[in-house]
């Protein structure tokens, strides 16, 4: 699985609560590619840096503040199938996790929409709301995900900010 648009992940809106994910839009896996599908992506080597702009949670203040900066970035080599027919993980930062969609849409060059993922290496149940702008060739998002069920029954919110960009040919 690749991971272009985490797009954390095109690896994904406002911190949100599991009240507010039940009184969404469910969608189902189909209609988030449905809305995937009119996206144009060009093939190729792509690159998507995530930053983590702010952290809240349990852990000591200096664990927090040393987060805050961090970057990731990760390299995608898109083919011209995936390019095609992006699935509805597409979007989901790990692979083997288990995600469902919200209120989802990507028209205009405008992305916005929530996952709520578990599994893979997720440590209990992480929301995650998106909102960005989109084009063949870029992308630029905000996340703000909420991860519950952590040890101890805590959670923990981050804000991150991931941009991608197709770098060139595929080696």
């Amino acid at each position: 699985m690749f991971r272009v648009l985490p797009i954390a992940a095109l690896v994904l809106l406002s911190a949100c609560n599991k009240q507010a994910a039940e009184e969404a839009n469910e969608m189902s896996a189909n209609e988030v590619a449905a809305q995937l599908a009119s996206v144009k992506i060009d093939p190729g080597q792509w690159e998507s840096v995530t930053q983590i702009v702010s952290v809240t949670g349990p852990l000591p203040k200096e664990a927090m503040q040393r987060m805050v900066g961090q970057r990731n970035t990760v390299s995608n080599c898109i083919t011209p199938e995936q390019a095609a027919r992006p699935s509805a993980n597409f979007l989901a930062a790990q692979q083997n996790s288990d995600c469902t969609y919200q209120d989802f849409r990507m028209q205009g060059g405008r992305l916005s929409g929530r996952m709520t993922c578990s599994g893979g290496n997720l440590p209990g149940e992480m929301v995650t709301a998106m909102n960005g702008a989109y084009g063949p060739k870029s992308y630029d998002m905000t996340m703000d995900m909420e991860t519950a069920d952590l040890p101890g029954g805590v959670s923990m919110k981050i804000k991150a900010r991931t941009q991608g960009r197709r770098v060139g040919e595929c080696s």
